[in-house]
């Protein structure tokens, strides 16, 4: 184990990030107090992504969000990287192989595993009861996992 960064409270998902698109749940026009909180958080070092998960946002707008808001952006170390080989080894669902050659996002690995290594909190939208999504895997290791809303519940944001 490398030395300890205190970096964030939360490390946020790609789905969490790209629900403020307006054809999305949370939609930014919708709920502007909301994004307007997390934009705070995240400027303040208190919500961080990884490196696998900006990689995943292809879309041009949300990524000059993260840019204009100052996102951290947590690179993969080798801490990190053992993580993900235990992760995806004692859960070898979470990434599947189509028979088009296409596969599940590896992001997930990558942000679990960042979260074990910062000791940070994730924020993800996905099925809290799906054996190979997010919540349920973090479980496994510890990580409390919240969704949008739940994140806003917790930090006593009302609409």
């Amino acid at each position: 184990m490398g030395q300890l960064m205190l970096i964030g409270e939360y490390i946020i998902d790609t789905c969490s990030i790209l629900s403020q698109k307006s054809d999305e749940l949370y939609r930014r026009n919708m709920y502007k107090s909301g994004w307007k909180y997390i934009d705070e958080c995240i400027m303040k070092g208190r919500v961080v992504t990884c490196s696998e998960i900006m990689d995943e946002i292809k879309d041009l707008k949300i990524k000059k969000w993260l840019i204009d808001v100052q996102c951290m952006v947590i690179d993969i170390d080798e801490e990190i990287q053992e993580y993900v080989k235990k992760i995806v080894t004692e859960n070898p669902k979470m990434i599947q192989f189509n028979n088009n050659g296409s596969n599940t996002s590896s992001g997930d690995a990558f942000l679990i595993a960042t979260a074990i290594s910062r000791h940070l909190s994730i924020i993800t939208q996905e099925n809290k009861d799906s054996p190979n999504k997010i919540p349920k895997i973090s479980q496994k290791y510890g990580i409390q996992t919240y969704s949008l809303l739940e994140f806003w519940e917790k930090e006593n944001l009302s609409f």
